[in-house]
C-alpha cells in the first residue's frame, strides 16, 4: 500500500533538490549574459517548465532544452518514473513487462501519427525504450542471471565496436545536425551501450574490493552531480586555461585536467551539498509504512 508514493518521493527527493540548484546557478548565468546582450532572455514558460521537468521550446531555436541544458535528460526520467510508478500495484515481472509495453505503445503513437504536441512528441521519442533495457537488466539481475567473463567479453566487445564506428557520425557532425533521441540513436548507442552495461552488471565477480573499485564506486555514487555540474568545472578551467596561456601544451592536457577536475568537483558537491539536500528532502517526503516521517539515507 501506498508503494507508488513512496516511490515518487524517493524518486523526487533524490532527483530534484540538486537539479533545481543546478537550474538556479545556470538561470542565473544566462540572465547575467542576457542583461549584457549576449543572450535573449529566458521567457517565464521556459524558466517554470525547466524546474518543472516539463518539454519547451527555447525562445533562441524553438528546441525543447531547459535552462540547463542537460536537464533535457531528466525530463525523460521523471516521466519515466511517473508511467513506472503507475505499474507498481502489479507483480514486478508484469509492472516491467506493462510499462514496457507502454512505452513501446507510445513510440509506436509517435511513428504513427507524428504527434505535433511538443510533450507527447517529447515523450513518444524513441530514446524511451532505452528504459526498457535498463528495467529488463535489472531484473535479469534481480532474477539471479550471471554471466561468466568469456560471455561478458562476448557480448560487451561487438557493442564496443559498434560505438566506435560512429553510426551516427557523431564526431563529424555536430550535435545539432543529429536526432539524438531518434531510432538511430536507439540502436547506435542505446543498445551497445545497454550491452556493454549488462555484460558489467551481470558478470559473475568473485574479486575483493580494490583501490581502484573503491574509487569507482565513490565517483559512481557522485555521479548524479557529475552529470549536473561538469559544465561549470569545464568553463571556469577553460577561462584559466586561456589566462595562463596553457594552449599551447594541446588539446588533451585540457581534457585530462577537466576530467580531474570535474570529478574532484562532484565528489564535493556529492559529499557536501548532494547527501544533506537529498537527507532533508527525504525527511520531508518520505514516510514509514506507519505514516511517520523518516529521514533515509542519500542514496538512490
Amino acid at each position: 500500500p501506498g508503494g507508488a508514493t513512496q516511490f515518487m518521493s524517493r524518486r523526487i527527493a533524490r532527483i530534484v533538490p540538486l537539479y533545481w540548484l543546478a537550474t538556479a546557478i545556470f538561470l542565473v548565468a544566462v540572465l547575467r549574459g542576457a542583461a549584457v546582450g549576449k543572450q535573449l532572455f529566458p521567457s517565464l514558460g521556459e524558466i517554470v517548465s525547466s524546474f518543472a521537468f516539463l518539454p519547451w521550446p527555447r525562445g533562441i531555436d524553438g528546441a525543447p532544452r531547459p535552462i540547463h541544458s542537460l536537464g533535457w535528460t531528466l525530463e525523460y526520467e521523471m516521466f519515466f518514473y511517473l508511467v513506472f510508478a503507475c505499474f507498481l500495484w502489479l507483480p514486478r515481472a508484469r509492472a516491467v513487462a506493462g510499462v514496457a509495453a507502454f512505452l513501446g505503445a507510445l513510440v509506436l503513437a509517435h511513428v504513427a501519427f507524428e504527434p505535433q504536441n511538443i510533450a507527447f512528441a517529447y515523450w513518444s521519442d524513441p530514446i524511451v525504450l532505452e528504459f526498457a533495457l535498463g528495467m529488463g537488466i535489472a531484473l535479469a539481475h534481480r532474477n539471479g542471471l550471471r554471466l561468466p567473463g568469456i560471455a561478458a567479453l562476448a557480448l560487451a566487445l561487438p557493442a564496443l565496436a559498434v560505438l566506435a564506428s560512429d553510426p551516427m557520425h557523431s564526431a563529424a557532425e555536430g550535435f545539432d545536425a543529429l536526432d539524438p533521441n531518434g531510432f538511430l540513436r536507439l540502436f547506435s548507442w542505446g543498445a551497445p551501450m545497454a550491452a556493454i552495461f549488462a555484460a558489467i552488471v551481470l558478470r559473475n565477480q568473485s574479486a575483493k574490493a580494490t583501490p581502484a573499485m573503491r574509487f569507482a564506486a565513490a565517483v559512481g555514487d557522485a555521479s548524479y552531480a557529475l552529470y549536473l555540474f561538469h559544465p561549470l568545472a569545464i568553463i571556469v578551467l577553460r577561462k584559466l586555461w586561456l589566462a595562463g596561456h596553457f594552449e599551447r601544451f594541446g588539446f588533451w592536457p585540457l581534457v585530462i585536467v577537466a576530467t580531474l577536475a570535474s570529478i574532484a568537483l562532484a565528489l564535493a558537491i556529492y559529499r557536501w551539498i548532494e547527501k544533506p539536500l537529498t537527507s532533508l528532502a527525504q525527511g520531508w517526503l518520505v514516510r514509514r509504512p506507519g505514516g511517520d516521517s523518516a529521514t533515509a539515507a542519500a542514496r538512490p
